[in-house]
């Protein structure tokens, strides 16, 4: 995932610079707005999918894996 992704994801614009509270409170936000068990059944499936990249979004972010992501191409290879 790039950093304009994950940012766009979680709802801040897509080339700023976040400080770490900020990017911790965009994903508080919507990790509760996607959250599965907030959704019924027949929609928890999407639900899922989106709180996953949701949470990739934050862990790109938060742990500076962005560098990672240009030297190896895919955060999913780490």
């Amino acid at each position: 995932m790039k950093g304009d992704e994950a940012r766009k994801l979680l709802g801040l614009p897509p080339n700023s610079r976040p400080t770490p509270s900020q990017v911790k409170a965009a994903y508080k936000r919507k990790a509760w707005e996607s959250h599965p068990d907030r959704f019924p059944a027949n929609e928890k499936p999407h639900a899922e999918s989106k709180f996953k990249l949701i949470s990739e979004a934050y862990s790109c972010l938060q742990t500076g894996k962005i560098h990672l992501y240009l030297l190896s191409g895919s955060l999913r290879q780490l």
